[in-house]
């Protein structure tokens, strides 16, 4: 349900853009004169790639007014992540519309009509449209340069993660400049028609995104500052836990929400998942996988009385529903979520409405007593598998679970393994608005 919403939302923004630009057309404007139909197609792709790059950059702010609707940021980081690759697509599209009748020309690849003459506009004075003309021309040529090469490390899985966090903020930087090429360059005509004014706020409301991108102002009225207190490292499965004292304000949060952390280090802020219920006593605890080289590094870094920032919270993944069946499926650290759930849950004395299961690597016998101790005293059933004895399928949640199908399934764990377990599901009957899954992924 929530992949649908996504694909909904990026597939409306793209025929949204696409049919004002149509609607803003003169008559005329695809003929059989070639020139006449690629300047149309010059425009529209620009249009298409500025007004989806916009949305995108929007979305990098983290509004929070976003979150509800998309159903966390999570979410809108992968609609985020889809609209630059489709942007990407169309800016690329309009620059072999600019530059391919030179490349005809120079290759002698076939003849191409004669060019209409244009006549000159000599009026005296400035005029930003006409002076500024070649200007805005080669900088977002450059601009395009950029992009591209941007994308491409964003896209490049093996590029580590620190890095792309630097080389992503020149997006903002990007941006700009192709705010000043389109304005500069899109037909004049275009101000008066459907498409001028939705071009006109993304610009506004865009540029601003950016600046607050460029001057890291990016949550700065969510963010509150603190102090470890105490660091718990879980060797066998190479798990920590971090705790903090909070000592400014701090709105709290949903038990599976998560926040940006800044351990006072060279690195960025990373998200991480909080694992504590909230008490209202400015505590707050994080459970850490050492998966990449920086949180590989995390336990040797930090220490006791270290200043922390933490910026927050994010997530829609809080375990409502009209469903009170649920089933929980953390997948390694994925069940960070789960153990802030379980420490919000009151005390039950009746049969538990709740299965959590882990599936880990390895099982560290006693992080994985302390989370069977507190699901037992909340009165949720708890099954802990390691992958060297199978990996959890579906058929070994039935065999344990057998009305899975009357229950609401919450899973936060690697993607592939969310889909291994949600397509037998839906086909078996699972509506697919009943399956709950994470999508986090910062690129």
């Amino acid at each position: 349900m929530q992949l649908t919403l996504l694909k909904n939302v990026f597939i409306a923004s793209i025929l949204g853009l696409a049919g004002l630009w149509l609607l803003s057309l003169e008559p005329g404007a695809f003929t059989w004169d070639f020139w006449r139909t690629r300047r149309t197609l010059v425009l529209g792709t620009g249009v298409l790639a500025f007004g989806l790059m916009s949305v995108g950059v929007i979305l990098a702010v983290r509004p929070v007014w976003f979150e509800t609707p998309l159903g966390g940021l999570d979410k809108f980081y992968r609609l985020h992540k889809w609209l630059g690759i489709s942007a990407f697509t169309f800016a690329a599209a309009h620059w072999v519309l600019r530059m391919g009748p030179s490349w005809i020309t120079y290759f002698d690849l076939f003849v191409l009509p004669p060019r209409p003459s244009r006549t000159a506009d000599v009026s005296a004075g400035f005029n930003v449209f006409r002076d500024l003309r070649h200007a805005a021309s080669q900088i977002g040529e450059w601009a395009f340069y950029v992009l591209a090469i941007l994308v491409a490390l964003a896209l490049w899985k093996r590029f580590p993660y620190k890095y792309f966090l630097k080389s992503h903020k020149l997006m903002a930087a990007v941006y700009l400049l192709l705010v000043f090429h389109t304005f500069i360059l899109m037909d004049l005509s275009y101000w008066s028609k459907p498409i001028g004014p939705v071009l006109a706020l993304l610009m506004i409301v865009g540029t601003g995104a950016a600046l607050m991108s460029l001057f890291q102002r990016i949550g700065s009225n969510r963010r509150a500052f603190g102090k470890i207190t105490r660091i718990d490292l879980h060797d066998y499965n190479e798990v920590l836990d971090v705790s903090i004292q909070l000592e400014t304000v701090w709105q709290g949060h949903e038990a599976g929400q998560f926040a940006f952390v800044d351990f006072d280090d060279p690195e960025d802020a990373h998200p991480f998942t909080i694992s504590s219920a909230w008490q209202n006593d400015g505590r707050l605890m994080f459970t850490i996988k050492a998966l990449g080289d920086y949180t590989r590094t995390l336990a040797d870094s930090l220490h006791v009385g270290q200043a922390v920032v933490v910026e927050g919270p994010y997530g829609r993944f809080n375990f409502q529903g009209e469903r009170r069946r649920q089933i929980w499926i953390g997948g390694g650290v994925g069940i960070t979520p789960f153990i802030a759930g379980l420490k919000a849950l009151p005390k039950q004395a009746h049969p538990a409405t709740i299965d959590l299961f882990y599936s880990t690597r390895k099982v560290d016998p006693a992080f994985t007593a302390s989370i069977r101790e507190l699901a037992e005293q909340k009165g949720v059933r708890f099954y802990a598998l390691e992958e060297k004895d199978g990996l959890l399928t579906l058929d070994r949640i039935e065999a344990l679970a057998p009305d899975w199908k009357q229950a609401a399934i919450w899973f936060c764990g690697p993607s592939g393994f969310g889909q291994a377990l949600r397509q037998p599901m839906i086909e078996r009957g699972l509506p697919a608005s009943h399956f709950h899954q994470e999508l986090f992924e910062m690129r």
